[in-house]
Order: C-alpha cells, then sequence, then structure tokens
C-alpha cells in the first residue's frame, strides 16, 4: 500500500478532494473517521503498549471510536479482527492495518487519508509512513470563514474560523516547504481544483506518481460517497457534480465587519497566497485586538450553541475525548 495525506483546513474542500480520489480505480479514500489525531496524540496516556492489558485498553477504545456511525466505510470491523490486526505494542502496524482493510475492502492500492491538523501528529506520521506523499489544499480564508459560521458542527463564528484558518496555514505551508523539497508535497488552491478539476487532477496525480482518471470527476456517483452526504449536512454537496462557481460567496454573504476582521487576522497568510483583500492595509490596521475580541465575544453568544447536529457527531466528538482523559494505572 501507499499513503497518501491531505493538509487542508476544515471547511476549506477536504472532503471534495478526498472524494474525487476515492473515485480514482486504484485509490481509497475513506470519509474520515477521525482516529490518528487523537489516537496518536494520546498514546502516552495508555504507557507501556507492550502491556497487554494497556494495549486491550487502546484497542477497545479506538473501536468505539470506528463504530461510531459517524461516517460509512466498506469494512466493518468486529472486535476479534480488530485486535488480530497487530500484535501489543506494534501501533505503526495496527494503524496501517486499518486503513489497509478498508483499502483492501475496496480492492484499491494506495490511500487518500483526510485527518484534521495533520500537522499536530506529522512527527508520526512521518516516521510510521515514511515513504507518504503529501497534499496541501488551500481556500480563501473568507469563504472558508462563512462556511464555518454556517455549520451546524464548528463552534464560534469567523473570527474563530479565522484564527484557525491562520494558524493552519503557518503549520501546513511550514510543512510543504520542508516536504516540497523531497517531492513528497504539492499545493493546490481549492478555487483553482474547483474552477478547473481535471487539469488541476492530472497536476496532483502526477505528482503522487499515479495515473489521472477521468472517473474522479465523477465522485458523486459512488454509493458509499451518496451515503455519507446524506449522513452528514456538511457533506451534502458531495452528492452534486463539483459546484465550479462556490467561491467568492463571502462578498454577498458576510458583512463588511467581518470580511474586514477576517482580512485583519489573516492578512499576511492571505498576501502570502496571493489572495487579494477587500481593505486596504491602513484600514485593517485601524482594527484592535480589542475590537476582535468584542467581536468574537459576541459572535460566541451567537454560534456557541448551534443547533441541529446529528448525533453522529456528538458521539464521535465523545469517542474521540476519551483518549484525551485517559488515565492509566
Amino acid at each position: 500500500m501507499t499513503y497518501f495525506f491531505l493538509m487542508c483546513s476544515e471547511r476549506a474542500g477536504s472532503n471534495l478532494i478526498t472524494k474525487m480520489f476515492d473515485a480514482h480505480p486504484k485509490v481509497c479514500g475513506p470519509s474520515p473517521k477521525h482516529i490518528l489525531n487523537p489516537v496518536l496524540r494520546n498514546l502516552f496516556r495508555y504507557k507501556d503498549l507492550n502491556n497487554v492489558r494497556n494495549w486491550e485498553y487502546l484497542l477497545n477504545d479506538i473501536y468505539q471510536l470506528i463504530e461510531v456511525n459517524f461516517s460509512i466505510w466498506k469494512k466493518e470491523f468486529t472486535r476479534t479482527e480488530l485486535f488480530d490486526l497487530a500484535p501489543p505494542g506494534e501501533i505503526s502496524t495496527l494503524l496501517k492495518n486499518i486503513f489497509n482493510a478498508e483499502a483492501l475492502q475496496n480492492k484499491k492500492q494506495h490511500i487518500f487519508i483526510k485527518e484534521n491538523q495533520i500537522y499536530q501528529i506529522m512527527t508520526y506520521i512521518l516516521t510510521f509512513f515514511p515513504r507518504a506523499k503529501f497534499v496541501y489544499q488551500v481556500r480563501d480564508p473568507r469563504d472558508m470563514a462563512l462556511s464555518w459560521k454556517k455549520s451546524t458542527i464548528h463552534h464560534g463564528g469567523v473570527i474563530q474560523a479565522a484564527r484557525r484558518w491562520k494558524l493552519d496555514q503557518q503549520q501546513f505551508a511550514k510543512e510543504h516547504f520542508l516536504l516540497k523539497q523531497q517531492k513528497r508535497s504539492i499545493l493546490v488552491k481549492y478555487e483553482e481544483l474547483i474552477t478547473d478539476p481535471e487539469m488541476y487532477l492530472r497536476d496532483i496525480c502526477r505528482a503522487l506518481d499515479i495515473e489521472y482518471s477521468s472517473s474522479m470527476i465523477k465522485f458523486y456517483q459512488i454509493e458509499e460517497t451518496k451515503i455519507n452526504a446524506n449522513k452528514n449536512i456538511a457533506w451534502s454537496n458531495l452528492s452534486r457534480k463539483v459546484i465550479s462557481q462556490n467561491k467568492n460567496k463571502y462578498l454577498d454573504e458576510l458583512t463588511e465587519k467581518e470580511i474586514k476582521c477576517i482580512e485583519k487576522i489573516c492578512y499576511p497568510e492571505m498576501s502570502f497566497f496571493n489572495y487579494q483583500t477587500e481593505n486596504s492595509i491602513s484600514e485593517l490596521d485601524n482594527i484592535t485586538e480589542k475590537e476582535l475580541k468584542e467581536f468574537d465575544t459576541i459572535e460566541q453568544e451567537l454560534y456557541l450553541n448551534k443547533e441541529n447536529i446529528r448525533q453522529e457527531v456528538y458521539k464521535n466528538i465523545e469517542a474521540k475525548k476519551v483518549f484525551y482523559h485517559k488515565i492509566m494505572n
């Protein structure tokens, strides 16, 4: 198996490109179950993983996370099957075999993995997947923030989104720069991908050393993609063709103040990626940190308790929390 990892902010087209690759006849792009980040960041809580008891605790928690009906895979693990994937202590083998099992179930040779904020676990990924290649996708932070604001899953409004986007790009760009020197990472803009998907998918496939397939454009026809699109409102666009006009929506749907605040926070990174601001530098300089905090407080009150979050999302959140709260004796 070969492994490809996506570096991309939430609400920045990560599910779209993942499903495009999933439609490739040789690539498995499973809908996220968010396994790697909570597990790898909290391995220390389970202490000695060569200890059979500790290993069983870890696998039981992973099993509960996989079992959450947050997203659908073709492969359904029994507890016994999961325990048979690797001997105690072999965490690298275990994680690889979880994804390998889904790829094999789909009769695929490569795996395209979407995991939020993978820069938090990059040391593990580069160690466990030493030959992995990466796709770095970036989206205009104003459209990303609009999508975040409208989401029923993500807490907060545009200030929270803008700060996340800024942090993500700072971290992703750093990793991309180093990996690019090794010819292991390619950068693509979401706006370019949806405007001319065939051209940019060809470029990405070339960088990943796989052949482009026209089936990638027909991702919305894949049965599992349709099922997952219906399970989560945040993935609803995956049931349709590429929406080439899904950009610059912030101009009509965000207020002038929201746009100005996003640009104030993200200006250096926006400039780096050649996203032109609607406001001049002098206008942005006039916005104080105090104003941003006050606006953020207002947004928190408005959006903290977003409604209509699906039960599966809550269950996924709770299943991930277990790893962060674990205390082994």
